[in-house]
Protein backbone atom coordinates (compact mmCIF):
# COMPACT_ATOMS: atom_id res chain seq x y z
CA UNK A 1 0.00 0.00 0.00
CA UNK A 2 3.04 2.54 0.28
CA UNK A 3 3.52 4.58 -2.80
CA UNK A 4 7.34 4.43 -2.44
CA UNK A 5 7.59 0.46 -1.97
CA UNK A 6 5.61 0.13 -4.73
CA UNK A 7 7.76 2.42 -7.26
CA UNK A 8 10.46 -0.26 -5.63
CA UNK A 9 12.13 2.16 -2.86
CA UNK A 10 13.43 -0.05 -0.20
CA UNK A 11 13.28 2.89 2.47
CA UNK A 12 10.17 4.70 3.28
CA UNK A 13 9.86 7.23 6.35
CA UNK A 14 6.68 6.36 7.12
CA UNK A 15 6.82 2.73 6.65
CA UNK A 16 10.15 2.86 8.54
CA UNK A 17 8.33 4.36 11.48
CA UNK A 18 5.78 2.04 11.52
CA UNK A 19 8.43 -0.85 11.59
CA UNK A 20 9.74 0.73 14.23
CA UNK A 21 7.12 1.36 16.81
CA UNK A 22 6.46 -2.12 16.16
CA UNK A 23 9.54 -3.37 17.36
CA UNK A 24 9.47 -1.15 20.42
CA UNK A 25 6.65 -2.80 21.75
CA UNK A 26 8.17 -6.40 20.88
CA UNK A 27 11.09 -4.73 23.33
CA UNK A 28 13.75 -4.88 20.53
CA UNK A 29 15.22 -1.14 20.59
CA UNK A 30 18.15 -1.86 18.52
CA UNK A 31 16.10 -2.82 15.53
CA UNK A 32 13.99 -0.34 15.84
CA UNK A 33 16.19 2.60 16.04
CA UNK A 34 17.55 0.27 12.76
CA UNK A 35 14.01 1.22 11.10
CA UNK A 36 13.59 4.78 11.97
CA UNK A 37 15.61 6.91 14.81
CA UNK A 38 12.41 8.97 15.54
CA UNK A 39 10.47 5.42 16.59
CA UNK A 40 11.24 6.19 20.56
CA UNK A 41 10.66 9.69 20.35
CA UNK A 42 7.19 8.92 19.14
CA UNK A 43 6.41 6.26 21.38
CA UNK A 44 7.03 8.97 24.23
CA UNK A 45 4.68 11.81 22.34
CA UNK A 46 2.21 9.43 21.51
CA UNK A 47 1.81 8.03 24.98
CA UNK A 48 1.75 11.82 26.66
CA UNK A 49 -1.04 12.43 23.97
CA UNK A 50 -3.18 9.58 24.64
CA UNK A 51 -2.93 10.25 28.36
CA UNK A 52 -3.74 13.87 28.01
CA UNK A 53 -7.01 13.42 26.06
CA UNK A 54 -7.67 10.73 28.37
CA UNK A 55 -7.82 12.92 31.43
CA UNK A 56 -9.63 15.72 29.78
CA UNK A 57 -12.45 13.06 28.64
CA UNK A 58 -12.48 11.99 32.01
CA UNK A 59 -12.68 15.54 33.71
CA UNK A 60 -15.45 16.47 31.15
CA UNK A 61 -17.69 13.07 31.98
CA UNK A 62 -17.07 14.00 35.49
CA UNK A 63 -18.58 17.56 35.65
CA UNK A 64 -21.27 16.94 32.79
CA UNK A 65 -24.19 18.15 34.30
CA UNK A 66 -26.67 15.17 34.58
Amino acid sequence: MCPLASLGITWCPGCGLGRAIACIFHGDFLQSFKFHWFGIPAIVFLSFRIAGLSKKTLVYFANKPK
